[in-house]
């Protein structure tokens, strides 16, 4: 049978060479080059990003900590990744940000030209609750420049319909199962929903079309997947359904 299916710690002492504690350090102290490791870790203290995406088409890239000139490459390279996608609305939170200054501006202006050169992209600053962000923009003449929001709340309000149905990507799964869903089957699939329980998984679509065989005892792993997404307002849909699978949940 076969079944298919933040870049730091915001809280990081500049000054403590910590153990590594995330996939990007992890990688640099494997690979055994010290120097490198020592400068992205004091990048990863100094500058966070947080990556979500609230409602489909929006993606929120939150920015936590001192936008200058090391730094501002982090974000730049983060905003092209995620045009990469397309999002409808792209909104920089830049509420935590502790330090903007000219080459933080500038880095703006650059990500604004990036989401102009990408169709079908609006860019919005929002966070800019705090002096240093609001000021410093106000008295560059650049705030006028930018869709901007008071907090992030204020510009999900704006950019989302609140009669619209929100599911975002990280919540669906898809399941395509193929084979022989016996004694070993069905422990296949039961670990790989396992596994999606684990996650924000709240629907579920099952595709049993390529199911050859199957064990009555399919119904219970069913039930105990229904049961696990109904706890979550979610849902679970079959697809594909043959009558191997039929007669199974018949008996």
């Amino acid at each position: 049978m076969t079944i298919t299916t933040d870049l730091r710690d915001a809280h990081a002492d500049r000054s403590a060479i910590d153990p590594p504690t995330n996939s990007v350090d992890t990688a640099v102290f494997a690979s055994g080059a010290s120097a490198d490791s020592l400068a992205l870790r004091t990048l990863a203290a100094r500058l966070g990003l947080t990556v979500r995406h609230p409602a489909v088409g929006v993606c929120v890239v939150a920015v936590d900590g001192e936008l200058d000139m090391l730094t501002t490459p982090l974000l730049e390279a983060c905003v092209r990744e995620q045009l990469t996608a397309v999002p409808a609305d792209l909104i920089l939170d830049l509420q935590a940000v502790r330090f903007l200054g000219s080459n933080g501006l500038s880095c703006l202006l650059r990500v604004r030209e990036l989401a102009r050169q990408t169709t079908g992209v609006q860019l919005h600053l929002a966070g800019l609750v705090t002096r240093t962000v609001a000021r410093s923009l106000e008295v560059t003449g650049l705030l006028e420049q930018f869709d901007s929001y008071r907090c992030l709340a204020d510009a999900l309000t704006a950019l989302t319909d609140p009669t619209a149905v929100r599911v975002s990507a990280e919540q669906v799964g898809l399941l395509s199962v193929t084979g022989q869903l016996d004694d070993t089957g069905l422990t296949q699939l039961y670990g790989q929903l396992q596994v999606l329980f684990d996650t924000d998984t709240r629907y579920l679509v099952l595709n049993l079309a390529g199911v050859t065989s199957c064990d009555y005892r399919l119904f219970d792993v069913l039930t105990r997947t229904q049961q696990v997404l109904t706890d979550r307002q979610g849902w679970m849909r079959l697809v594909g359904v043959g009558s191997a699978v039929r007669n199974a949940l018949a008996r």
